[in-house]
């Protein structure tokens, strides 16, 4: 892998994404607009509003303005930082969201943590022992977790652990007279944690399986094993960073679905984070915030596909950067 050829590489993959990022602000403001409602309305607070002050709002706002200039305004001001100026939070988009994403940060990074750590333990385990009952078991699990909606699931787990069996909190980041420290964080961050982390591990585990029951049939393993490595090592040393590239694929690939799990998840149990901040902005048709938190989310999405291109071939060095 040359340093030219990766450089060459990363910045088309890096201009690529730009491209996409602007046509999903595009995108973003043209949904908004088209759904029903008048964002001027909400705001003057009554169905009566005087039609001179909503005039004065819509000018205020620009949304008297043709709809291709709001989008090259925004791509411009964003492009600067700037995501502008929330009325209905009453203050700046970035500090809207800034407020915001230390909340939504550790519960997304916990629950990817648990399904990466769990998926591919359970997937090694299952191919190890394919065609078995522990086999069965799992692939029986992954599916169950797989086809639970996670509000749902969200609402089952509090009924048990919280209502019944009194182990740990129905919602919040933390307990009501602010005691408790880090150690009550996370005791409040378990359920949700666990929730959004289900539906992920599902996936992780059946493209593990697979990965591994294929390569566990390959001539390097039977060479491994003919050479007399434990079979832990085999598993490990030999047999998993193969099966690791369609993983990474998966985990990066899919952060979309923990961007969209988290938003329904932060509402089941009330979790202070950018879903619950979104969900808010859409009853609110707060367009500044909707539009900044749809460029964050695409940002990371983009950004985690560059990522998965780069580990790819750091894990696949037959694979050439094109």
């Amino acid at each position: 892998m040359r340093p030219d050829s990766f450089a060459v590489f990363l910045l088309r993959r890096l201009v690529s994404g730009i491209v996409l990022l602007a046509m999903v602000t595009a995108a973003t403001f043209v949904l908004i607009t088209a759904a029903p409602g008048d964002t001027a309305q909400v705001l003057a607070g009554q169905a009566g509003a005087d039609p001179a002050y909503l005039a004065l709002i819509r000018r205020r706002l620009q949304l008297d303005r043709p709809l291709p200039y709001q989008i090259a305004a925004y791509l411009r001001q964003s492009a600067q930082g700037d995501l502008g100026f929330s009325v209905i939070q009453g203050r700046p988009v970035r500090d809207a969201i800034g407020g915001r994403l230390l909340a939504s940060l550790l519960l997304a990074g916990t629950a990817f943590f648990l399904a990466a750590l769990l998926g591919v333990t359970l997937g090694v385990i299952a191919a190890h022992r394919r065609g078995g009952v522990v086999d069965a078991a799992i692939s029986v699990i992954s599916l169950l977790a797989y086809s639970l909606p996670v509000f749902w699931l969200g609402q089952l787990l509090i009924a048990l652990f919280a209502v019944r069996l009194h182990w740990l909190p129905a919602g919040g980041m933390r307990s009501a007279d602010g005691s408790g420290g880090f150690g009550d964080v996370v005791h409040h961050l378990a359920l949700p944690a666990v929730t959004l982390s289900l539906l992920l591990m599902a996936l992780i585990v059946r493209v593990t399986r697979t990965a591994m029951s294929e390569a566990l049939v390959e001539d390097y393993v039977s060479a491994a094993r003919a050479k007399g490595a434990s079979e832990p090592r085999v598993l490990i040393r030999h047999a998993l960073p193969n099966a690791l590239r369609p993983v990474v694929t998966v985990l990066t690939g899919y952060l979309g679905l923990i961007l969209t799990g988290a938003v329904l998840v932060e509402t089941v149990f009330v979790w202070p984070g950018l879903g619950r901040l979104l969900y808010d902005s859409v009853l609110a048709r707060d367009t500044p915030v909707l539009a900044g938190l749809l460029l964050l989310s695409a940002t990371l999405v983009v950004a985690a596909n560059i990522l998965a291109d780069v580990l790819y071939r750091a894990l696949d060095p037959r694979t050439a950067l094109r």
